[in-house]
This record gives structure tokens, sequence and C-alpha cells, in this order.
């Protein structure tokens, strides 16, 4: 007589590691993206004690990014006011946070 197998399909464990890779592709999926139409650097973080955010329009509601490098600044400062003609800032986000960006050409 074969033994049973240690891990049957309905085991417990099964079914919470198919629930974490639900929860993964559930949280990828609310993922959404598009590109910036303005946005608003805080240069002093208010309410003072609260971080310092970059702020982008996309998709008709303002996303912010929580305390942006220099780098991330100067190139979208770039794309907004030196060089509107010719760069675009792709955002992707989940509900109003930021979750990465890219300053590229048009």
């Amino acid at each position: 007589m074969a033994a049973a197998p240690a891990h049957p399909a309905t085991s417990p464990v099964l079914l919470k590691e198919s629930a974490a890779r639900h929860a993964a592709r559930a949280a990828a999926a609310a993922v959404a993206s598009g590109v910036a139409t303005k946005y608003w650097l805080e240069l002093l973080a208010y309410p003072p004690g609260s971080a310092r955010s970059l702020w982008l329009e996309v998709a008709g509601t303002w996303r912010h990014l929580d305390n942006p490098s220099d780098g991330v600044q100067a190139s979208v400062q770039a794309a907004f006011c030196s060089c509107p003609d010719k760069l675009e800032t792709a955002v992707w986000y989940q509900n109003d946070v930021i979750v990465g960006l890219v300053v590229r050409s048009k």
C-alpha cells in the first residue's frame, strides 16, 4: 500500500502559498501608470515633521513621492521647465503614492 502524500492538494500550507501569490498579483495589478501633466515640489515639508514630497498630477489626480532625491527633483524640473517640448515624466503609482518614475524623451 502506498503512503499518502505529505501535503495533499487541500493542505493549508499549499492554500496559504496560493493566497500569498494571489495577493502579490493583486498588488501588482493595482499599479497604474500615466504621464504627469503638472508638478509641485515641496521645498520645505508641511506640516512640519512630515516627509517633504514631490507631487505630480497624473490622470487628473495629484500623487506624491516622499523624500525625492536631488537627482529626481532636477530631472522632473527639467522635464517641466527646461525642456517640456522634449521631455516628459512617466509615473507608476498605487492610489496617490508614486512607486516609480522616469523622465524620458517624447
